[in-house]
């Protein structure tokens, strides 16, 4: 017999034990917590560390052997293959109630609540499950659930609740705010309840998503494009792109002055070859404005593989339609590009192609997508890791998700080396909050989760983090947290941590570039969920042989509070950013004037300017930003030294004029409130 054949059927029995293991790690965490009840310091990484392992490690195998000994005897009853689901729900339970009960005066009530409506979720699936099966042991533990959560909802500080929610100068914005998203969404719920044929066959659906994605794509590349023509990009991060982009036009070379004040490969930054496919688009619309527009296709070009995955689990046509409007109002593909170029932009399209890959058992396209998705980025192999397990344990898929997996972990091992030891180094301080054992380096990670994991519920469910949990979440309907199949919570990895478990707190930002990837697999959740439970044939439940847990209208409100969701997210947005497409119509003279000064700078020169200037100024070998340049008056002496004297854009630059004047530059140009040029004697 094959040996992936003998290990498929292992796998019912392995995820029993997985199970198991991961409840008794959890109740040897409940023991831990209520053991260090009265140290100050243990939900923090100072408990992260190998002191008091362990008590927890013997814990943990005692309970380990208990619940195997419980599920033996138990699998000899009709109730026994489900057991080691209702004990790790028990165990969370739990455990959540340790947490909850040693931190309610020191965690926001907001992040209890949360805490404990999961709880809530887990208990009620354990009773009605108890309730239909009338096993004994099932109710009593259903009845402890319940019993547990109840009185820690009860012990949440309401009060300071209220007064943060429902503070009395937010009411005027708040109220108006929740009517429109009312109405909006029964709006669209009676439009997916409609009987209108229109659009109901596959064809027209399609027709729908590659019109959103044209509309997406212009609302976000109009406003993409006019940051950089009213020279509003600033060097980090896009200038010192646009700078690396003439490099590779000229020299086939990834070479930058801006990044690190010296020429340097950005590559030795961060291992990013995706940025290749890039530079033939670049070359035939040779301006740095061609990398923010295309971004916005990039990103827009990921309607077609969702469409298709849609397709394939032959949703109906108004499901595919509708997900086609949850693409496109979803902020954090919008957004997470409005801090400029960046290589996460890729992921979009790359995991959703792979995604589709899996789902039609596509080897060379699995293949293919591994490698493009891995050549994004280091980092990137940790959203292949997710659907490798997840395809492993969920699909069965043993041999393409080993090679994932190991593909992947071969690819940033050596990446990391490479960063090392070549490089700048891997970008390792994001997670220094989390690293207790500083010679582990990023090892001591899922030690500490390991370790501490009220720790990490802590730094997850932070304050600070829920409002964008919400937006991340709310245009989904938070359907990736509604599946009752524990396998589809890998998928969630990603997100808990490249996006919640850091300090870093643009990686919680809906306006930077960490979102997308573990976006697309929130998204891929929802298509999931609705596959599971929408009537995507429009045959009859017992035509279909299908079976339908939630009704057809619950689903109706589920994407209709996703779309209302977006549409408002999204709006937000887009009108915060409006001002640029506004400001390059309204400073057109002065935007013009100060680029035609700019143009008289021949291209050979090297040239010091301030932050938003680098970008119109990047198709040259050698510039540098002012700001980054300047260390304790000594900088470089470049041939010229641009100035941005705009009112918004100046800063305190203008002081250093007499200094630059005294070491030799002479003034060129001066256009008050525009541009100040210098240039040294003898320069070209």
């Amino acid at each position: 017999m094959d040996i992936f054949e003998s290990l498929k059927k292992s796998l019912s029995t392995a995820n029993q034990i997985v199970m198991t293991i991961i409840a008794s790690w959890l109740l040897a965490s409940t023991l831990m917590n209520w053991i260090y009840r009265d140290t100050p310091s243990y939900f923090s990484v100072n408990h992260a560390g190998l002191e008091g392992l362990l008590p927890l490690v013997l814990s943990w195998i005692a309970f380990t052997g208990l619940f195997l000994m419980i599920i033996n005897r138990a699998s000899k009853t009709a109730y026994g293959n489900d057991l080691a689901g209702r004990l790790l729900f028990l165990s969370w339970i739990a455990f959540s109630a340790s947490v909850m009960l040693r931190m309610k005066f020191t965690m926001p009530a907001a992040t209890l609540l949360i805490l404990n409506l999961t709880s809530l979720i887990l208990a009620r699936d354990i009773f009605f499950s108890a309730w239909k099966a009338r096993w004994l042991p099932d109710i009593l533990l259903s009845i402890s659930g319940l019993g547990m959560v109840s009185f820690n909802l009860y012990a949440i500080p309401w009060l300071d609740l209220r007064s943060k929610l429902f503070a009395v100068s937010d009411a005027e914005a708040i109220v108006p705010f929740l009517l429109v998203y009312i109405v909006l969404i029964i709006a669209l719920f009676m439009v997916f309840n409609s009987k209108s044929a229109s659009f109901d066959n596959d064809r027209a659906a399609f027709a729908v998503a590659i019109i959103a994605m044209l509309i997406q794509i212009f609302l976000s590349g109009r406003i993409l494009y006019a940051r950089y023509e009213t020279l509003s990009t600033p060097t980090y991060d896009f200038n010192l792109f646009a700078q690396m982009f003439h490099s590779m036009a000229e020299k086939l070379q990834p070479l930058t002055t801006l990044e690190r004040n010296m020429t340097l490969s950005h590559f030795r930054i961060h291992l990013s070859p995706v940025y290749y496919l890039m530079l033939p688009f670049f070359m035939i619309i040779r301006t740095p404005a061609t990398l923010n527009v295309l971004q916005a296709v990039i990103v827009g070009s990921g309607m077609i593989p969702m469409i298709l995955i849609a397709r394939h689990f032959r949703l109906a046509a108004k499901v595919q339609i509708t997900f086609s409007m949850i693409y496109l109002f979803s902020a954090a593909l919008i957004t997470s590009g409005f801090y400029d170029l960046h290589e996460n932009c890729f992921l979009v399209p790359f995991l959703l192609w792979l995604i589709l890959s899996i789902e039609k058992k596509s080897d060379p396209g699995m293949i293919i997508f591994t490698l493009l998705t891995l050549s994004v980025k280091e980092d990137a192999a940790l959203y292949i890791w997710a659907l490798s397990a997840f395809i492993i344990l969920d699909r069965k898929m043993l041999k393409q998700g080993l090679a994932m997996f190991f593909a992947s972990g071969a690819y940033f091992i050596g990446a990391i080396r490479y960063l090392n030891n070549f490089g700048e180094g891997a970008m390792t301080g994001r997670f220094e909050g989390l690293i207790a054992i500083p010679k582990w380096s990023l090892l001591a990670v899922p030690y500490a989760v390991l370790r501490n994991p009220g720790f990490i519920l802590s730094k997850v469910l932070a304050e600070e983090k829920l409002g964008y949990i919400i937006q991340m979440m709310s245009p989904l309907a938070f359907m990736p947290l509604l599946s009752r199949k524990l396998t589809r919570l890998i998928l969630l990895v990603p997100f808990i941590l490249m996006n919640l478990m850091v300090d870093y707190r643009y990686q919680y930002d809906m306006r930077f570039q960490y979102n997308y990837g573990s976006y697309v697999l929130l998204l891929y959740m929802a298509l999931l969920f609705i596959k599971d439970h929408a009537d995507s044939t429009g045959a009859s439940e017992e035509s279909s042989g299908r079976t339908f847990p939630i009704h057809k209208r619950a689903i109706s409100i589920l994407v209709a509070i996703a779309v209302s969701s977006g549409i408002l997210i999204s709006s937000l947005h887009l009108g915060y950013y409006e001002h640029y497409p506004r400001m390059l119509e309204a400073n057109s003279d002065t935007l013009t004037s100060m680029k035609q000064a700019m143009d008289k700078i021949p291209d050979e020169s090297s040239v010091l300017a301030t932050c938003y200037l680098t970008g119109y100024l990047s198709d040259r070998d050698t510039l540098y930003d002012l700001d980054y340049n300047l260390v304790d008056g000594s900088y470089f002496r470049a041939d010229y030294i641009v100035i941005d004297l705009r009112p918004a854009y100046m800063g305190d630059h203008e002081a250093l004029v007499p200094k630059f004047i005294s070491d030799g530059y002479e003034l060129v140009t001066m256009n008050e409130d525009e541009i100040l040029i210098m240039k040294l004697p003898g320069a070209p």
